[in-house]
């Protein structure tokens, strides 16, 4: 049997602006691989290179 995916209701801050998404995911990891790949420009400095923004979610379970 495949492992049942999960909604996360995330929230990326970063570079000044508010992003709220619904990913789609087997895991966390899966969902922070997504959310990086979407959001990577909000949650680096445009100007220094560094980390800045924050990701928060919560996990439901589909069906």
């Amino acid at each position: 049997m495949h492992p049942k995916r999960k909604r996360y209701n995330v929230t990326v801050e970063g570079n000044g602006e508010l992003q709220k998404d619904v990913i789609v995911a087997y895991d966390p990891d899966e969902m922070y691989w997504l959310v990086r790949k979407l959001y990577g420009h909000l949650l680096i400095d445009n100007e220094t290179g560094k980390k800045i923004g924050t990701i928060s979610f919560q996990e439901t379970e589909l069906g």
